[in-house]
């Protein structure tokens, strides 16, 4: 274990899971198991006849959805490429008014 690592146990679902993780992520890995606990718990009460495993199939899945999600909406490859083309049309912009100064100064 490195400086910036250290050693926590997490309680989920009534289970200590001991990590070795980054010192500064361990507020997301705490909040994240409070989050899992959270999901298991709503899926308990809606579906009280359910098993345990499908409980934890169900709070997989509701977080594999919430992070594909999150991934379609952190795409930024529609701004990067309207940027270059405004950065094309500001060149062009500019490149034509040193052209027009120097036309006017002959």
């Amino acid at each position: 274990m490195t400086d910036d690592q250290m050693k926590i146990h997490l309680l989920i679902d009534n289970e200590r899971y001991p990590l070795i993780i980054k010192r500064e992520e361990e507020q997301l890995y705490r909040d994240a198991a409070k989050q899992i606990d959270y999901k298991l718990n709503k899926y308990r009460n809606k579906f009280p006849n359910f098993n345990t495993e499908k409980y934890w199939v169900m709070t997989a899945l509701e977080l594999a959805f919430e992070n594909m999600s999150m991934k379609d909406r952190n795409d930024t490859t529609p701004y990067l490429e309207k940027l270059k083309q405004l950065e094309q049309d500001i060149d062009e912009c500019i490149g034509k008014r040193v052209s027009k100064r120097l036309v006017n100064e002959r």
